[in-house]
């Protein structure tokens, strides 16, 4: 499709055109979109200083308004079956009130019960959907239930999980109350399932709300406010451009990194059928923003098919020439396609009309717990280290010199984690692998040491690369103990510090970083549980102390005692890319004591795939693997499927022998009980074929000596292990 032209609204007039890219021999310039940049953003900043004073927040917004009612008392309320299944009102079963939805005759998962709300929602805008569930006296004394919504879009449908309830039975009735922010749609509908099981359901007294909330566009602008240090980046989903969502990205960003929409697994899910049309749309608003795009992300271990590491029938690529030159094709090809799109779509790399400058090739390389300091992925098995190398020389190649390759990865503050990081960039440039920069995550919490963060930074300073901080936000959760529906004061406050401190450590480095981009607009989307509020913006798209914290220091009260310096003994919490960034996490509120745990609830979840009966029990093999130190450790979990019939869905138990404890994990909804641990899938992961493999992990703590589990079930079924 012909390229967007750039519109002359006033809050594009605010930002500096985009300059088109130096021409780069070496490493030595590569830093010189970001200071041209910089350079016009200042210049930018001081012609509009007059529109940027800080004021009060402006009110909150209306009250919420009521977009869609079901009590089924008088008849389905538009409400009908999905699929197979058919849709009726009962009595029985002690509805709420005399009546409710009974749905039955249900032969996949996701067949259930669905209600159109294409004529009543607006994209961009967030909604509380509100329901109870239950199962009738008919049905199976156990179910994992969900709630989701199909969002079509110019012939594309995308399936989005809103709330997971697991445990619902025939007892009593489970109530969900969750928020949903649609992306765009030509249609789109609200509809009940289940993970697994094919039993009967009850649903009733529905309601959906909505209120379009309102930035503060008086505020400084973050950009404009950073401009004589870096460029301000936020990583996004095609919501974040809507409404209020986009006015507050335009205001405040002049960069975005696109969150999934950019992976393998969303470019190429099958091979040779490729698939741009998310991501250009996240192109596209950029480029009529005059903002700049980071790429995310070539190669990683997690978000790519399984066909990538497959042969034509099905089976395993092994170490064979055959298949290692196999997989190395297909790799070349996937990246050759990506520039080849990009180039063809928007035009040649480091013009003004192609604003992608920058991509991260490969993605959470390192393992500090191996020798060679190197992740033992489906990559590293066929190929052995080399395809790290080969994925930078490919993508030097299809992109030329006028795109910046990165390379990227989490924890990278602490030492055990710097060293291989340090050790693989040094090797790699040796070789002269066109590394043109180091990325460094920076998930935190409050409390983190940003000593260590300055630590690493200053030692990549010794190579001739340019770095960023790529996926920075910060946890109002020390540790997994803590949960809250909303952060107290206090801990707002000391995030607020937090950000202080963090960003003046950036800042003294800002000649060493090509940006700063934070992962997530506002809390309410963060791929983080609910309550960790670890962004600059709230639910509200209001400043949070945070903002402050960053813009004015002196709005946000009386300073502490400043972030300590001292570098800890390392206890890394492990904290991966966002798989996808959820929407926020579900308040489920029990009736009267069953307890709801709530699964992540990312924006985009695989397609469901309808199944005759899918399997509740499981063949399953487990390999389980430990980092330790001192009394902390990280557990990495492969979890495959041996069987001969895929899963939907998936839950893995087990039991700690030596009292260790669960402190976070990612890839799976994680949850500790005694010393029982639970491990339910994540939406996107939530089928798993015969023969494939899922990895998850966790960090956790153990009293001095950590004796490995020695058996695990795979929904209800026992495991080989090894």
């Amino acid at each position: 499709m012909p390229r967007p032209t750039r519109p002359s609204a006033a809050p594009a007039a605010l930002r500096p055109a985009l300059p088109p890219a130096p021409s780069r021999g070496g490493r030595s310039v590569a830093a010189a979109p970001r200071a041209v940049l910089a350079a016009l953003l200042v210049a930018a900043l001081v012609v509009t200083v007059a529109l940027v004073v800080p004021t009060a927040a402006p009110a909150r917004g209306a009250e919420p308004v009521l977009v869609h009612s079901s009590d089924f008392e008088t008849g389905l309320g538009g409400w009908g079956p999905r699929g197979a299944a058919q849709a009726t009102l009962t009595t029985a079963d002690g509805p709420r009130g005399t009546r409710s939805l009974l749905v039955t005759g249900r032969t996949a998962s996701w067949n259930g019960a669905t209600v159109p709300l294409t004529d009543v929602v607006e994209p961009g805008t967030t909604y509380t959907v509100e329901l109870w569930l239950k199962l009738p006296s008919t049905g199976s004394g156990y179910a994992d239930l969900r709630v989701s919504a199909q969002r079509d879009n110019a012939g594309v449908a995308s399936y989005e999980t809103i709330a997971t309830v697991t445990g619902v039975t025939n007892g009593a009735w489970r109530q969900v109350v969750a928020t949903y922010t649609p992306g765009p749609f030509d249609t789109v509908q609200l509809y009940v399932e289940s993970t697994t099981s094919l039993t009967d359901l009850l649903v009733d007294d529905v309601r959906v709300t909505g209120v379009r909330h309102t930035p503060d566009l008086t505020l400084p602008s973050l950009a404009q406010h950073l401009a004589g240090s870096f460029p301000f980046g936020i990583a996004v989903e095609p919501p974040d451009t809507l409404a209020g969502r986009g006015e507050l990205l335009a205001h405040h960003a002049v960069q975005i990194t696109p969150g999934n929409q950019m992976k393998p697994d969303a470019v190429q899910p099958t091979e040779g059928t490729f698939t741009f049309a998310a991501a250009d749309g996240l192109v596209d608003w950029a480029l009529e923003h005059d903002m700049r795009v980071y790429g995310h992300t070539l190669l990683w271990h997690q978000q790519t098919p399984a066909w990538f590491f497959r042969r034509a029938d099905g089976t395993a690529l092994t170490t064979s020439a055959a298949d290692q030159a196999l997989l190395r094709q297909r790799l070349r090809t996937h990246i050759e396609a990506v520039a080849t799109h990009y180039r063809t779509q928007y035009g040649e790399f480091g013009t003004p009309g192609n604003p992608i400058f920058a991509f991260d090739v490969v993605n959470e390389v390192i393992d500090e717990g191996q020798a060679d300091g190197l992740r033992r992925s489906e990559w590293y098995r066929v190929l052995g280290p080399s395809y790290i190398a080969d994925a930078f020389r490919y993508a030097r190649d299809a992109f030329g010199p006028e795109v910046l390759l990165f390379i990227n990865d989490y924890n990278t503050e602490y030492p055990n984690k710097r060293a291989p990081y340090l050790r693989l960039v040094t090797d790699l440039l040796a070789q002269g692998v066109p590394v043109d920069g180091v990325g460094h995550q920076l998930h935190v919490e409050v409390g983190r040491s940003i000593s260590m963060a300055e630590a690493t930074i200053t030692a990549f300073e010794a190579l001739p690369v340019t770095q960023a901080v790529t996926e920075l936000d910060v946890s109002t959760y020390l540790n997994a103990g803590e949960s809250w529906t909303a952060p107290p004061a206090d801990r707002l406050l000391q995030q607020a510090y937090y950000y202080r401190d963090m960003f003046a450590m950036l800042e003294r480095h800002a000649s060493s970083l090509e940006s700063v981009t934070v992962w997530g607009l506002e809390d309410s989307r963060t791929w983080l549980r609910a309550g960790a509020a670890p962004l600059l913006f709230d639910g509200q798209l209001q400043a949070k102390p945070a903002f402050w914290g960053v813009v004015d220091p002196s709005r946000i009260g009386t300073t502490p005692t400043p972030t300590p310096t001292v570098t800890p003994t390392p206890t890394p919490t492990v904290t991966p890319t966002p798989t996808v960034p959820p929407t926020p996490t579900p308040t489920v509120t029990p009736t009267p004591t069953p307890t709801v745990t709530p699964t992540p609830t990312p924006t985009v979840t695989p397609t469901p795939t309808p199944s005759p009966t899918p399997t509740v029990g499981a063949a399953c093999r487990v390999v389980y693997t430990t980092s330790d130190w001192n009394t902390g450790f990280t557990a990495g979990v492969r979890v495959t499927n041996t069987g001969a019939a895929p899963l939907d869905g998936w839950t893995l138990r087990f039991t700690f022998p030596g009292g260790q404890t669960l402190t976070q994990g990612w890839s799976a909804t994680w949850s500790q009980q005694g010393a029982v641990v639970t491990a339910t899938h994540a939406p996107w992961n939530a089928r798993l074929a015969a023969g494939a493999s899922v990895d998850v992990g966790f960090n956790g703590a153990h009293p001095g000596t950590n004796p490995r589990p020695t058996a695990f079930t795979l929904n209800g079924t026992t495991c080989t292990t090894g």
